[in-house]
């Protein structure tokens, strides 16, 4: 990615938090706790991480992304621009809370994977050293 991109990017973030428009000339990608995409000026084609299909908006057309999602958009055509408004959703006490938790929880499952996978390989340890004594 050169340089050009990453500012564009960093404006696109920059104008998501704010809830400002901002131009779309080159593919950028928006990753956040989901939000609404509107299509100010011009045309858009939206791709999503989870979805098989590539969306087309045109001007006055929103398109909702769920918390969690990531989303490119890009001009529909080379050369062409789109002014674009991107409204975040914000994030309740609840979900930020519930997030923490679930961080939590993939914390621990993991420490428990470390655990389990020590506990085989000292059961595989023992079981070679008595293998090697009965023969």
């Amino acid at each position: 990615m050169n340089s050009q991109t990453n500012t564009v990017q960093a404006d696109a973030v920059l104008a998501a938090h704010l809830g400002q428009n901002f131009v779309a000339d080159r593919a950028i990608r928006l990753t956040s706790g989901g939000g609404d995409l509107s299509v100010v000026e011009g045309r858009v084609w939206l791709t999503r991480r989870s979805d098989l299909s590539d969306h087309v908006l045109f001007a006055g057309q929103r398109f909702r992304l769920r918390a969690g999602e990531e989303a490119v958009i890009e001009p529909w055509q080379a050369g062409e621009s789109a002014t674009v408004a991107w409204q975040a959703r914000p994030q309740g006490l609840a979900a930020l809370a519930f997030a923490d938790v679930l961080r939590g929880l993939a914390f621990l499952a993991g420490r428990g994977a470390a655990g389990l996978a020590a506990l085989a390989r000292s059961a595989a340890s023992s079981a070679s050293r008595a293998q090697g004594r009965i023969a």
